[in-house]
């Protein structure tokens, strides 16, 4: 599983490289912000979403993110929507001496045809390869987006207790121009999966690093919670994609 990973971050396409070079910034557990109703029992699904250019989504979307900014620049022969400058916070916690909180510039090279989903984001965050970008769609749909180089990877996931769960991984391409949402099975038939008894041994397997905790672990719901918060200390796309699958995987 982990060379299938690999392979669909790994694959190079060089009309659509994303650059970026911070390796160590500040994240947070994927947990629904507190504002965030609680699931709904009736939800639209099977309802498409239309991509845009990653350029023109930051447009619309910077201001929802405190982490991240804008940086207008001007350079002659340069289009100013193929490459996006932004500014994001360096993982200190430091402030300047005026107070603000000290930032790093990132560059996201060929912005303008990068697809991301024409969604409103209520989270960004930015990886050593790739980015981030957390979407509601409804009560209880939520999908993460991870851009990588050849495209964007949507992690469809429930919002069960507080937490996001993933449950399906959809690969988007740059010639689409929607994608079609992936229903979750009932949160009755989730919370019965993560009462259920853990399969160490199994997640053993797919996750190495789980063999450390393995004693710990009593139930699927264990599991994922020791999963997401394992989640939120790494800055690797390919890591990331790892532990989604994983937890798609128990609770299949």
């Amino acid at each position: 599983m982990n060379e299938n990973l690999s392979k669909m971050v790994a694959e190079s396409d060089p009309e659509s490289d994303v650059i970026f070079s911070e390796t160590d910034l500040n994240l947070t557990t994927d947990e629904v912000p507190s504002e965030v109703e609680e699931p709904t029992v009736e939800e639209v699904v099977n309802n498409k979403i239309g991509l845009v250019s990653l350029s023109e989504w930051f447009d619309k979307n910077a201001s929802n993110f405190d982490n991240i900014s804008a940086v207008k620049a001007s350079i002659r022969g340069v289009a100013p929507n193929k490459t996006l400058i932004v500014a994001v916070n360096d993982g200190t916690g430091e402030k300047d001496s005026e107070g603000n909180q000290k930032r790093e510039l990132q560059l996201f090279k060929n912005s303008d045809v990068h697809p991301v989903l024409d969604l409103e984001g209520i989270d960004m965050q930015v990886y050593n390869n790739g980015f981030k970008i957390v979407h509601q769609f409804s009560g209880d749909i939520f999908i993460k987006c991870y851009g990588v180089k050849t495209g964007l990877i949507a992690v469809y996931c429930s919002n069960i207790g507080g937490k996001l769960i993933p449950y399906h991984i959809q690969k988007v391409k740059k010639k689409d121009t929607e994608i079609e949402v992936v229903p979750p099975r009932s949160p009755e038939a989730t919370q019965a999966k993560l009462s259920g008894e853990a399969n160490v041994e199994a997640l053993q397997l797919l996750y190495k690093q789980s063999a450390k905790v393995a004693d710990e672990l009593r139930t699927n719901q264990d599991v994922v919670n020791w999963l997401i918060t394992r989640q939120s200390e790494v800055t690797d796309i390919n890591h990331h994609f790892q532990i989604d699958s994983v937890i798609i995987d128990t609770l299949r």
